[in-house]
């Protein structure tokens, strides 16, 4: 399945991530079925990161290709070459010697510094991965970036549940949260789609964000701005 892709996610500073502002989800609760991907073609290009750890920049233009599509934006043209920019951005100089992986907070920050493939973040926010209602409320309003900490199981299926959980780490990944629902939801990583369940999220999730880019989000000014007062922004 996913044997010879490579992982590219260093490790979190929990207290750091812990100190990300969280998305409040009072007084907006959620556990209405939600899938970015439903209804749209499937985007099958790996970005590169069957060969470069490049997993978290990936992640990002995965999430802009979605939002573009959503947006009915599809002719813009985002590639690996944005993934590429900004794994440069953040340490790698093209050599194997530096083709460490990013640490996903990192990321995160640089990409409401400068744009990624041509786009801002205007802020993110941590998600409370452990409350389904938190995790659902969250993905209402945009796909979710997570960084996981994966097994050898994980490189051999396309289910990650709790028995993909069990075992070694292999690595730390960071991929696309596109849908959800009560038994679990789709993600996207080395461009194929992974089932995660409730288990699997509990015992490997490390991190999660929700990415903030105005220009992107399918939402008016009242929605946008109920968005800021649920995040406790305004």
């Amino acid at each position: 399945m996913f044997q010879g892709c490579k992982l590219g996610l260093r490790d979190h500073d929990p207290e750091r991530v812990a100190a990300v502002r969280t998305l409040s989800t009072d007084p907006l609760i959620s556990r209405v079925p939600q899938d970015w991907a439903l209804g749209r073609a499937w985007d099958s290009d790996i970005l590169e990161n069957d060969i470069l750890g490049d997993c978290g920049p990936a992640g990002a233009v995965n999430w802009l290709k979605l939002m573009l599509i959503a947006q009915g934006r599809d002719k813009v043209l985002i590639s690996s070459d944005d993934a590429e920019e900004a794994y440069r951005a953040l340490g790698w100089d093209g050599t194997p010697a530096t083709d460490n992986g990013v640490v996903l907070l990192d990321l995160m920050e640089y990409w409401t510094r400068e744009p990624i493939g041509g786009f801002q973040l205007d802020c993110f926010f941590r998600v409370g991965f452990g409350d389904a209602s938190h995790l659902a409320t969250a993905l209402g309003f945009a796909p979710l970036i997570v960084g996981a900490s994966l097994t050898e199981a994980c490189m051999t299926r396309d289910t990650w549940d709790a028995d993909a959980a069990a075992g070694p780490t292999k690595g730390g990944h960071c991929y696309l949260y596109l849908s959800d629902s009560p038994g679990g939801g789709n993600g996207k990583s080395w461009g194929q789609t992974v089932w995660t369940t409730p288990p699997f999220r509990a015992e490997r999730w490390r991190e999660c964000y929700l990415p903030i880019c105005r220009e992107l989000m399918p939402m008016g000014d009242a929605e946008f701005l109920r968005l800021m007062d649920v995040a406790g922004k305004l």
